[in-house]
Order: C-alpha cells, then sequence, then structure tokens
C-alpha cells in the first residue's frame, strides 16, 4: 500500500468517525479530540488531514450526504432496458418505488439534515451542489432520452424536473415524520400522478 493511500485511508476512517458522530449527536458532537480517539491516533494527526475541526465536519456532512444518493436501481441502467413509452414509465415508477420504501426514510432524513447544514456553511453548498449537480444530471440525460423517444412532453426542461423530482421525493420526510397522520401509500399515488401528469406528452 502506498504513503498515498494509506493517507487516504486514514482520512475515510476520520471522515467515518465523524459520521458516526454527526448521526447520534448532531454536528455538535462532532470533536477532533472524539474522532482521534475513535480512529486511534492523536489530534495533531487529524488536524494533518483537515485543516480545522470546521473542514472535517463539512467534508463528513458531504461524504453522509453522498452516501444517502447511492441508489440499487440508478435510474440510467433502468434506461437501458426501455424500449417504450410503457416500458419508460414502468421503470420510472420503479425507481420512484425504491425511493419511497420505508427503508430509504433515514436517507431522506439525512439529505435534509445536511441541506439544513447547508445554509450556514458555504463550502458544504459547494461539495453538495457538486453532488446534485452530477446526480441530477444522469437523471436529466435519462429525461432527454426519452423526450427524443416521445415519451415524455417535448417542452419540459430536463434538468429543471430532475431538480423538482428530488425535492418532492425529499419533501416526503414532511409525511413520514409526521407518523400516522396520513396514509403514505396515499402520498405516494398522489406523487405518481403529479410526476406522470408532468411529463406525459400532451
Amino acid at each position: 500500500m502506498t504513503r498515498v493511500s494509506v493517507g487516504a485511508d486514514m482520512r475515510s476512517k476520520m471522515i467515518d468517525a465523524a459520521i458516526e458522530l454527526l448521526e447520534v449527536g448532531g454536528e455538535s458532537s462532532v470533536r477532533v479530540a472524539k474522532v482521534a480517539e475513535i480512529v486511534g491516533v492523536t489530534e495533531p494527526l487529524v488536524y494533518h488531514h483537515f485543516k480545522n475541526r470546521s473542514a472535517l465536519v463539512t467534508a463528513a456532512y458531504a461524504e453522509w450526504y453522498r452516501r444517502s444518493q447511492d441508489l440499487e436501481v440508478p435510474i440510467d441502467r433502468l434506461m437501458m432496458m426501455v424500449s417504450n413509452q410503457e416500458e419508460y414509465e414502468r421503470a420510472l415508477r420503479t425507481s420512484l418505488s425504491w425511493s419511497y420504501r420505508p427503508e430509504r426514510i433515514q436517507a431522506r432524513s439525512v439529505r435534509l439534515a445536511v441541506i439544513g447544514a447547508v445554509q450556514t456553511n458555504p463550502e458544504l453548498a459547494v461539495a453538495i451542489n457538486e453532488i446534485n449537480r452530477s446526480f441530477l444530471q444522469s437523471l436529466a440525460k435519462s429525461t432527454e432520452y426519452a423526450q427524443s423517444q416521445g415519451w415524455v412532453r417535448a417542452d419540459l426542461d430536463p434538468l429543471a424536473s430532475a431538480y423538482w423530482l428530488h425535492g418532492q421525493i425529499n419533501g416526503r420526510v414532511v409525511a413520514e415524520m409526521d407518523e400516522g397522520c396520513i396514509d403514505l401509500a396515499t402520498w405516494d399515488d398522489i406523487s405518481f400522478d403529479a410526476i406522470f401528469s408532468l411529463i406525459r406528452p400532451r
């Protein structure tokens, strides 16, 4: 293992430790001394990898957010198996249904926690915007392909609709945190109706 990969591995361990602390106690619980203790190193070594506590917190938030975006069923892979509008809509519904699963509640909550932290952390905003752009541009490309096939209305802006869809999915947290107030399956049905009404050719 090279010195660079050893350093990168140590940095990753520090980020993992900071994420653990974020999950349990929020941003205020992320302390350099605690991260050093969890990883089994000295505080100066943490400062070797991160110029200050803020840089460590920012890196941890960004990685936590990136992990929450990971998809088991990426839409671009689903698109490779699509040959008509019915299959396209089924692929999109499959991807959305996966996003709405109860196991994904934590991922949505993480995204909202990080988006909240972005409001007072400009460096984090830059990192999160990069993650979002990469993820949402792939979704926009799948929409462009569907438009070229006539499965999605031609006047729909692919990137703007990708950002809207991302916000709409994350917004499910509002219903999830008020447990028992509404039937989440009903929320899902309304979501599907809104999405397919929006994208279908007129």
